[in-house]
């Protein structure tokens, strides 16, 4: 069952039983073997301005979901609507158009950047792309965002080289923020920072969220930092959500068993307080083949004989608080 959510605010982005897998190929001819279910069956929403949290273990499909919404890679199935259009049909000249209001902030910093372009190039490609020829119309809005993000007017004749880590992630900001974008989708934009550096990136995230209202689907595998940052939160398991809901209902009381397990693996700074470690056993399984009934019975501690046997569906145990565990 896809969840739903209150009508008290407007969802602007809906996705509904997205599905995306990638061909195995094998053989002298190269035929599609297998397929590797990265994405299978998620859905959620996310409200006007709000970040959604979107986490898990590496692997689990949270970086595939961000691009297949944005159709940087095909899927399989499913349908993203972004303020009531639905994304995957629509034509070359209306997806550039919608693009304007979508953007992205990837993961690393320097390799998003094309090193043989000055900064203020950069982030007026895209002004450019989308009609503004006029040239000191372009470069009045990069000394716009540069100040937005903490940089000088100067930096807009550097190259991404002669920045630090912090400042490229500024710039990357910079760029998603050019056209006034309605939605940001944030693929773990602080994993590559410094701890001290990703305070400060989180911080203008925040800031700049509360100046312009847009939403942000927020990626990322640090729980600390997800609660520091999000609304709502998803936790995903091998391509599925497993456990939705508001961030106060899921820090203070997680219902998933796999959920509790991350949740107790969050370093807690005071030493005189201690916290009772749940500890996995196992490896992740593939996602060529993944396992029958829930995908978290082979390594759940509380597993009983119908959770390998019938899929749990994702349903709603308490008001906006969504899980798929057939012992909750």
């Amino acid at each position: 069952m896809a969840p739903t959510v209150s009508t008290a605010h407007k969802d602007l982005l809906v996705v509904q039983n997205l599905k995306t897998y990638f061909p195995v190929r094998s053989g002298v001819f190269q035929r599609v073997s297998a397929w590797v279910k990265a994405v299978d069956d998620v859905s959620f929403t996310v409200r006007e301005g709000e970040t959604f949290g979107l986490v898990g273990e590496s692997g689990c499909g949270k970086t595939t979901v961000s691009r297949s919404i944005l159709r940087l890679i095909p899927t399989q199935g499913g349908s993203v609507f972004f303020d009531g259009q639905e994304v995957f049909r629509l034509r070359s000249q209306e997806l550039k158009a919608l693009r304007r209001h979508m953007q992205i902030v990837f993961q690393d910093p320097y390799s998003s950047l094309d090193p043989r372009m000055p900064v203020g190039d950069i982030i007026a490609e895209s002004l450019l792309i989308h009609g503004v020829k006029n040239r000191s119309e372009r470069n009045a809005a990069v000394q716009e965002m540069l100040a937005k993000v903490g940089l000088n007017p100067y930096h807009a004749h550097r190259y991404p080289h002669e920045f630090s880590g912090g400042q490229r992630q500024r710039i990357g900001i910079a760029r998603a923020l050019a056209l006034n974008p309605r939605f940001i989708v944030c693929d773990e934009p602080v994993s590559a920072l410094d701890v001290s550096i990703q305070s400060q990136i989180l911080n203008l995230l925040k800031d700049l969220q509360r100046e312009y209202g847009f939403s942000y689907l927020f990626v990322a595998h640090d729980l600390s930092v997800v609660e520091h940052i999000s609304d709502r939160v998803g936790v995903m398991y091998l391509g599925k959500l497993v456990e939705m809901a508001p961030r106060e209902s899921l820090f203070v009381e997680p219902l998933h068993p796999y959920t509790r397990a991350l949740m107790s693996a969050i370093p807690v700074p005071d030493p005189r307080r201690r916290r009772e470690r749940i500890v996995l056993k196992g490896e992740v399984p593939s996602p060529l083949n993944p396992p029958s009934g829930c995908r978290f019975h082979p390594r759940c501690p509380i597993a009983q004989e119908l959770c390998g046997k019938v899929e749990p569906a994702f349903t709603e145990k308490r008001p906006g608080h969504w899980v798929a565990c057939h012992l909750v």
